[in-house]
């Protein structure tokens, strides 16, 4: 008999058993932790819509919750293995879609601006810049009310992520899982692109890339800076003379 919906099996469970090897042609594994695997399960729902960067335990979760699946990895042999185990445990993986190919390269092209997604996975490349790629068109395209889980949050390249998620009112942090990874709901549209909306940037200007002596020269000109456009904009006498100089200054 299929398993049509992972609540007809403890999924998680199984796959603790088994301990099934997907990678490297099925001697490696490197799958999410019990909590990722079970926010996983209980998020998704017969009928959804979800994707993930990266194959694994969580491939198997997905599929066995009844939606339908796209699953990104540049391994077919992962991929086999995947379907192989769905089938032997009764898992109806008519639904479950592979793509081959990296993520950055394969996303713009499987994923519109239309937001089709109920639940996303990312756990894809975790060198710098991917995670954030991933994140980029994946959030485009998720539901408001939609489920984000980002895995490895605590590898430094990941880890912007979570702090820009955190800081957004948009995105309302649910739990953070296997004290690892973080799942998050999409509570309405970002404001826009504009750089200054967003609560990452409230400490602009940021010298840290200038040694202490510099930074300190440049924080206090900033500073003096900002309190004369302030008086400037107060005293309209004041913004004269304070253009005056600005011009004179920059004419040499």
């Amino acid at each position: 008999m299929l398993i049509t919906s992972s609540h007809d099996l403890n999924i998680v469970k199984q796959l603790q058993t088994d301990r099934p090897s997907f990678h490297l042609g099925g001697h490696a594994r490197w799958d999410s932790l019990p909590q990722t695997l079970n926010a996983i399960r209980s998020a998704v729902k017969p009928g959804d819509v979800t994707i993930e960067t990266g194959v694994g335990a969580s491939t198997v979760v997905f599929t066995a919750g009844g939606s339908t699946h796209t699953a990104i990895s540049p391994d077919p042999r992962e991929h086999e293995l995947i379907r192989e185990y769905c089938r032997s445990i009764g898992v109806d993986d008519s639904r479950l879609n592979f793509v081959v190919g990296l993520s950055e390269d394969v996303l713009p092209d499987v994923l519109t601006r239309e937001r089709t997604l109920d639940v996303a996975f990312i756990d894809g490349a975790h060198s710098f810049p991917f995670p954030e790629v991933d994140w980029c068109y994946i959030t485009r395209s998720l539901k408001v009310g939609g489920y984000l889980v980002v895995d490895d949050i605590t590898i430094p390249s990941v880890a912007p992520l979570y702090r820009h998620m955190t800081l957004e009112a948009n995105w309302a942090l649910d739990r953070v899982l296997d004290d690892r990874a973080a799942a998050f709901r999409l509570q309405a549209l970002p404001l826009g692109e504009d750089w200054g909306n967003q609560k990452v940037n409230a400490r602009y200007p940021d010298y840290q890339f200038a040694d202490l002596p510099k930074r300190v020269q440049l924080e206090l000109a900033h500073r003096v800076t900002k309190m004369s456009h302030a008086a400037a904009r107060r005293n309209p006498a004041l913004r004269r003379i304070y253009k005056r100089l600005t011009e004179k200054r920059a004419s040499g």
